[in-house]
């Protein structure tokens, strides 16, 4: 992560890593989502709660498991725990032997989605899990996502939006502006092409806005955390113990539930 990285991510709360992922790599993950497309299923409630600028004509469409997928189709899915290419960024703002919290999950969203309210920012994280602040050189982050895009996000596609500098904020949102009803100019929609990933940490205000491309979004979510520490509730458990056992010990590793790590 160069000084330039490291000061964009303290300033605006996210980044955006261009061909993280090969055209063949995006083929085959692609390949996976469709071959498991019976899985796929609209989320049981609406995310644009009541802002007309969010409304849409559908739901987004969801799906996870991934990691317990039969093989060979689990594989890509497992490599991208430790992505070499994206590893060192979770390392120097989660803090090595980062752990995954959750994910990975697809977000899909069809021509005339609606959008999802932002939600988040620097004052309304009240729990040290969900934390930003800058100490002693160095950054400190709770939950952190990495987003990888499978579809292009080109300019008025809709899709992640985030208010760049709010994991800072010592107010509250605008509700006006959560429902993207006012103040828009400062609601930045995130562009990337298939390929990209998009870090960001859960501090940082964000959401979804409608989605108005012909084709397909589909963006997967992984959420990590540093490695003492848990955003998810509950105790940390393993649905699928016997796949657990097929990873490779730097894959384990991250799956871990948290701890002190020595």
């Amino acid at each position: 992560m160069t000084d330039d990285e490291k000061y964009l991510f303290d300033l605006t709360g996210y980044l955006v890593l261009e061909n993280v992922l090969t055209a063949d790599e995006v083929v085959t993950l692609n390949e996976g989502i469709d071959h498991h497309g019976d899985e796929i299923e609209p989320i049981d409630r609406s995310l644009a709660g009541d802002s007309k600028a969010l409304a849409g004509t559908s739901r987004r469409l969801g799906l996870g498991g991934m990691l317990a997928w039969e093989q060979p189709w689990c594989e890509p899915w497992r490599e991208l725990l430790i992505d070499p290419r994206v590893k060192p960024y979770l390392n120097e703002i989660l803090g090595e032997n980062y752990r995954l919290d959750h994910g990975p999950g697809l977000i899909a969203m069809d021509k005339g989605c609606e959008g999802g309210t932002l939600h988040g920012g620097g004052v309304e994280r009240k729990s040290f899990s969900e934390a930003y602040f800058f100490k002693a050189g160095r950054i400190y982050t709770g939950l952190t996502v990495v987003e990888y895009l499978l579809a292009d996000e080109g300019p008025g596609d809709g899709g992640v939006a985030v208010i760049p500098g709010s994991h800072k904020a010592n107010l509250y949102c605008p509700m006006s502006m959560k429902n993207w009803e006012q103040h828009q100019n400062h609601v930045v929609e995130v562009n990337a092409k298939a390929g990209d990933a998009v870090i960001f940490t859960e501090t940082l205000t964000h959401g979804t806005l409608p989605w108005t491309a012909d084709h397909q979004r589909r963006a997967v979510l992984y959420k990590f955390s540093p490695g003492f520490q848990s955003y998810g509730s509950g105790a940390h458990e393993v649905s699928y113990p016997d796949y657990i056992e097929e990873m490779s010990e730097e894959q384990r590793v991250v799956m871990e539930a948290p701890h002190i790590r020595r």
